[in-house]
Formats: structure tokens, C-alpha cells, sequence
């Protein structure tokens, strides 16, 4: 893994902390974000496409940024908007 790209992805993912394996017989790797006792918190398979390029890269990376944010429930105010637009996301209101 390019020292750019893993610098990239410590700072968008920091606290947490990047993990790169080595390169898989198909050219792919998986990344693995580790949380402070060097737990699994997320991984996934980047596909060789993906690292040879830039804007592949970096749309995987907002993927997983996504991904995250939903599974700790902070949804983007924009995704919700469209979300709601979309009446994919039904409105509950507390009593």
C-alpha cells in the first residue's frame, strides 16, 4: 500500500488506526480499521481497480465513511433529506 494512501486513510479513520494486508493473489487487499486494543472494528476487500485508482480509492473510502456513520447512526443530514424524498425512511415522533 502506497505511504500516501495509508497516510489518507489514518487521518479520515482516526482514532482509529489502519491495517493494510499484504497483497492477495488476485492483486486485492483488505483493509482492517482497529479500534485502541487493536480490535476489528470494520474491514473490507479493496479490489486491485480500486487501488490503481485515485478516484476508485476514494470513493471506497467515503463507502466505508458512510457505512460507519450509519451503523452509529449519525446519517448525514443530506442523505437523510434524500432518504426521506425517497420515502425510503419512515418519520416516528415521540408522544
Amino acid at each position: 500500500m502506497e505511504l500516501t494512501n495509508q497516510q489518507l486513510v489514518e487521518r479520515l479513520f482516526s482514532p482509529l488506526r489502519a491495517s493494510f494486508s499484504p497483497p492477495r493473489p488476485d492483486g486485492s487487499i483488505v483493509l482492517a480499521l482497529l479500534d485502541e486494543s487493536d480490535s476489528t472494528v470494520y474491514s473490507r476487500v479493496l479490489g486491485k481497480p480500486q487501488l490503481a485508482d485515485r478516484d476508485a480509492f476514494a470513493q471506497s473510502l467515503e463507502e466505508i465513511r458512510l457505512e460507519l456513520a450509519v451503523r452509529a447512526g449519525n446519517i448525514p443530514a443530506d442523505l437523510r433529506k434524500t432518504l426521506k424524498e425517497q420515502d425510503s425512511v419512515l418519520s416516528y415522533r415521540l408522544a
